[in-house]
C-alpha cells in the first residue's frame, strides 16, 4: 500500500533555529559530574551544562564517489560503493555567564592531552607503556568518545530529524575575543571529529 504523503502548508519550511545538539557525556568525564550548580571546581563538570545555543556548519557533506571505467574509447561512471572520511565539524556557541558549557568542552580536552603534563589523562595515568595501554580500559578509544545528537523541529519544537554523530569527541576549542566597547554575548566555537553519521526521520 502506498503511503499517502502528510498534508502540509507551502509556507511550512525547516528554519535555522530549529535544531538542539545533545553532547552525552563519555565514559572518562562521567565521573567528574555534579549535579550541583553551586559546586564550582576544577575537577567537576556540570551535565547540565552540556546544551549549547550553537549554529555553523553542523550538517556534514554526505558523499559516495563515483569511480571512471574506460571502455571503448568512452569512459563509463559506477559508484565506488564507499564513502571517505567525514571532515571535521566546527560549532559555533554562545558560552554561558559562569563558563559552565565551555567548561566541558576545556575539560574534555584536557584529559586528551593535560595542559601541564602533557600527556594523556595526567591525573590518573602513572606509567604510559605499551602494556598499560593495552590494560587500562581507560585508556581505550571508547573511553573518551560518544555520540553526539542533533535534533531539527518543526515550528512548535517537536522533533522530526535525528541526525547522529558517532564515536565524536573535540580535537579544538576556539579562541574568545573580549571587547569593552560591545556589551554583546560572548562567542567562540569547538571542532570535534566523528566516524559515522547517521540520520533517521523521529
Amino acid at each position: 500500500m502506498i503511503q499517502q504523503p502528510i498534508p502540509q502548508s507551502q509556507l511550512n519550511k525547516s528554519r535555522f533555529d530549529k535544531f538542539l545538539l545533545i553532547l552525552n557525556l563519555p565514559p572518562i568525564l562521567r565521573n567528574s559530574n555534579t549535579n550541583n550548580l553551586n559546586l564550582r571546581t576544577k575537577e567537576l563538570i556540570q551535565k547540565d551544562s552540556i546544551q549549547f545555543s550553537v549554529y555553523g556548519s553542523v550538517i556534514p557533506t554526505i558523499q559516495v564517489p563515483e569511480v571512471e571505467a574506460p571502455y571503448a574509447g568512452g569512459t563509463y561512471k559506477l559508484s565506488s560503493n564507499s564513502r571517505p572520511p567525514y571532515d571535521n565539524i566546527t560549532v559555533n556557541f554562545t558560552i554561558d555567564n559562569k563558563f559552565n558549557n565551555y567548561w566541558v568542552i576545556y575539560k574534555w580536552l584536557d584529559i586528551l592531552s593535560d595542559d601541564a603534563g602533557v600527556i594523556y589523562n595526567a591525573t590518573e595515568v602513572t606509567d604510559t607503556g605499551r602494556e598499560t595501554y593495552k590494560l587500562n580500559p581507560k585508556l581505550q578509544p571508547q573511553a573518551y568518545q560518544t555520540d553526539f545528537t542533533l535534533y531539527g523541529k518543526d515550528e512548535f519544537d517537536g522533533n522530526i530529524v535525528k541526525f547522529t554523530y558517532t564515536k565524536a569527541f573535540p580535537i579544538s576549542l576556539g579562541s574568545i575575543n573580549y571587547n569593552y566597547r560591545e556589551p554583546g554575548e560572548i562567542e567562540t566555537s569547538f571542532t570535534f571529529a566523528f566516524s559515522q553519521f547517521l540520520t533517521e526521520l523521529v
